[in-house]
């Protein structure tokens, strides 16, 4: 009888560091798989950076596009500032008189 309770005894035991030897390495496992996702949300964050830059280098760009003049609107504005230098000259004329 005490033979067996021994045995028992000691198949618990080896059960026992089993399972603490498993926990120790699932608890492991579970640091290492926290310390790879903390550093694939930083990855994720500098990724999201990175294309909020480039979203709005293309929102500049697209702006850019479209102020750039063609030579029509170059030779139409330097009509009209022609044509206001040739009144500030009269008005200058004008007040020196």
């Amino acid at each position: 009888m005490a033979g067996k309770l021994q045995q028992r005894i000691d198949k618990i035991e080896a059960k026992g560091a089993l399972l603490a030897e498993r926990f120790v390495m699932l608890r492991q496992a579970k640091r290492q798989a926290d310390e790879q996702i903390a550093d694939m949300e930083a990855t994720i964050a500098g990724l999201h950076r990175t294309i909020e830059d480039l979203n709005r280098q293309i929102e500049y760009l697209k702006v850019a596009t479209v102020l750039t003049p063609d030579h029509r609107d170059v030779e139409e504005t330097r009509a009209i500032l022609s044509e206001l230098v040739r009144e500030i000259d009269k008005c200058i004329n004008q007040l020196s008189i």
